[in-house]
């Protein structure tokens, strides 16, 4: 029998889990969604399911979209009066308080004024106090400051509501010009100090027909204008592999061997979903890993220093060798 995605997690906590999910959220899920969400298989899924139906007097529905089979809950018919607690305000200043720093100064103050406005739900009006006592900073290194970018940002993100196209203009490092296309953004991501959308780049009039996915830096873009085409593709929200890198590309297995100095740094992390670590008696450990960005990989095995060395996959390695030599040649 193979062992449980997430053995530390008990049934009732599963099914509970999958209905908070379905209620809570009003958003419909295909059946490979919610087996990574709730980090178990897709038959386990189905019986949670009908235990919700059993047990919480609540149904579960589904329909199939475009040949594959959503299920979500409706919502309730009378709007339930909420009440958050001091801690409930504290977890949502604690997601602002990380992020902060990414933001233009008029998006920080638009999240600052919707948190405050949720703190009139307080069932302890004398909890405010409390619920706005700093529980949390970001540190960071080589910030970017997207105060310029306010207005993108805020096209891009009314495009990912409504579902639209936008014409941008984007200014790539190994072109020497921007260039303007049709885009129809999907997700916003934050990664490393930095702030990225995902979408596709669709054709440039008559129907938004996509023509390939595409990830473009904001800090990059010189405009975004609104268009006033739709773009049908939902997002691929939840089926993303959680793998080493940002930047899309064939997945390969690597194998980098850490000195004991750096050990610690590194088993102590997740660098991807199906990752494994073996520990050696001098304080060595191998990290076996799956990655999708082979330079993202290169950058990361360098920034150890000696502490680094990679095994697997034979391009690695030579990528690798290729830059230490480059580097000794540059430092003489």
């Amino acid at each position: 029998m193979p062992a449980k995605a997430d053995p530390y997690s008990s049934p009732s906590q599963k099914v509970l889990g999958l209905y908070c999910l379905l209620l809570f959220t009003g958003r419909s899920y295909t059946l490979p969604q919610l087996s990574r969400e709730l980090r178990c298989s897709k038959q386990t899924v189905m019986r949670l399911v009908e235990q919700i139906g059993r047990s919480f007097g609540g149904e579960v529905e589904s329909r199939l979209e475009k040949g594959t089979r959503v299920y979500w809950m409706p919502g309730p018919k009378v709007t339930p009066r909420a009440a958050l607690s001091a801690e409930d305000i504290q977890q949502l200043e604690l997601c602002r308080g990380m992020v902060l720093h990414l933001l233009p100064e008029g998006i920080r103050e638009q999240a600052r004024h919707a948190i405050a406005k949720a703190a009139t739900l307080l069932a302890d009006q004398g909890e405010r106090d409390q619920a706005f006592a700093p529980v949390a900073v970001a540190g960071f290194k080589g910030r970017i400051d997207y105060t310029p970018h306010q207005e993108h940002l805020a096209a891009l993100i009314a495009a990912i509501r409504g579902k639209g196209v936008c014409e941008v203009t984007y200014h790539a490092p190994n072109n020497p010009q921007p260039r303007t296309y049709a885009f129809a953004p999907q997700r916003l991501v934050a990664y490393r100090e930095a702030l990225y959308v995902t979408g596709w780049r669709v054709a440039d009039e008559g129907a938004a027909r996509p023509l390939r996915s595409i990830m473009l830096a904001v800090h990059r873009l010189h405009g975004v204008r609104a268009q006033s085409r739709a773009f049908g593709m939902e997002p691929r929200v939840g089926e993303r592999a959680e793998l080493f890198g940002l930047m899309e590309g064939e997945p390969f297995r690597g194998k980098v061997k850490f000195h004991k100095d750096v050990a610690a740094y590194v088993a102590e992390r997740i660098w991807s979903e199906d990752q494994k670590i073996t520990r050696y008696k001098n304080g060595n450990v191998l990290l076996e890993f799956t990655a999708r960005s082979m330079p993202e990989v290169v950058s990361w095995v360098l920034s150890f220093g000696s502490g680094a060395k990679a095994l697997a996959p034979g391009e690695l390695v030579a990528r690798v060798a290729g830059e230490v030599r480059a580097l000794g040649r540059a430092y003489g």
